[in-house]
C-alpha cells in the first residue's frame, strides 16, 4: 500500500470519529464513504453519503464551512506533520447504486406477474 493510500484510509478513519463527536447533525446521518488524496498529500477530497438523501445539500454546506476545523481536529488525532486541505463532496456511486436496486426490483416485481 503507497503513502498515498495510507494516508487517504487514516484520513477517512479518523474524520468518522471526529465527524460522530464534533459534527452536530440531529436531522441526518453522515459517512465517509472515501478519501482521495493528491499525491503530493496537500489535498484530500473527501466523499461523504447522508442519510436521508434529502439532507445532502445541508450536510455539505455543514461540512464545508467546517472543513477548517476537521483539518485542525484531525492534524491532533491523526498525528500528520501537513494536513492536507479537505474538499468535501457527495458521494454519487451511493446514489447510482440505489437506482441501479430500484431497477432491479421494478424488473423482479415483472418477473413475478
Amino acid at each position: 500500500m503507497s503513502r498515498v493510500d495510507q494516508v487517504s484510509r487514516l484520513i477517512q478513519h479518523n474524520l468518522a470519529e471526529i465527524i460522530i463527536g464534533e459534527i452536530e447533525s440531529p436531522n441526518f446521518l453522515i459517512t465517509i464513504s472515501r478519501v482521495k488524496c493528491s499525491p503530493d498529500l496537500l489535498v484530500a477530497d473527501v466523499y461523504m453519503s447522508v442519510l436521508p438523501n434529502n439532507f445532502s445539500g445541508t450536510a455539505l454546506k455543514k461540512m464545508r464551512a467546517k472543513s477548517g476545523l476537521l483539518a485542525k481536529i484531525l492534524k491532533d488525532r491523526a498525528y500528520l506533520t501537513k494536513t492536507p486541505r479537505l474538499n468535501f463532496f457527495i458521494d454519487e456511486d451511493l446514489k447510482k447504486m440505489d437506482e441501479i436496486d430500484e431497477i432491479l426490483e421494478i424488473i423482479k416485481q415483472e418477473d413475478k406477474e
